[in-house]
């Protein structure tokens, strides 16, 4: 007969995926703000965005805890079979509490995370290679861009202009 996991790893587990949903939030916003709004990478902008992305699944991990145990106070008035998955019962209340302190502890522990600068600076890290790596890849599949031929007399002399004129602009 298969153990039944202790709520320490399913927290443990849980926490694995919560940070993995913030390392992909983090990488969608880098993407999204490098690319619609041209700005620049900075890092103290980021340790507070994740920081905010550890509360936001906290308080959503506290509210299905509530959601839960509201669930297993009606299931404890009920006996009988269950006519669908989410049909619970009185036989399902010591799982749906397991469930609730799963998601509690889930809560503390995101939470705890959020106050980690050493974890947060990982995620960033991570979620910074992980975004340049699609744009790298995103890019390599476009046909044609980045392998252009070196430009030869007039369109040479426009590009070389072009460029002259950009950098005089950073010069400024």
């Amino acid at each position: 007969m298969p153990r039944h996991p202790r709520r320490s790893e399913m927290v443990a587990d849980a926490t694995l995926v919560s940070v993995a949903a913030a390392r992909q939030a983090a990488k969608n916003l880098m993407l999204v703000r490098a690319l619609r709004d041209a700005a620049d990478f900075d890092h103290d902008w980021y340790m507070a965005a994740v920081r905010r992305e550890f509360e936001v699944l906290a308080v959503e991990a506290d509210a299905n805890a509530a959601r839960v145990l509201r669930i297993r106070a009606k299931a404890g008035r009920r006996h009988g079979h269950a006519l669908s998955a989410d049909d619970y019962r009185a036989a399902d209340t010591r799982r749906l509490k397991k469930r609730a302190r799963v998601l509690t502890d889930l809560a503390e522990e995101l939470r705890r995370l959020s106050t980690d600068d050493e974890t947060i600076a990982t995620l960033i890290d991570e979620a910074r290679i992980q975004a340049l790596d699609e744009i790298t890849a995103t890019t390599a599949a476009v046909p044609g861009l980045g392998r252009t031929k070196p430009a030869k007399g007039v369109a040479r002399s426009k590009a070389l202009q072009a460029l002259r004129e950009e950098l005089s602009d950073y010069a400024d």
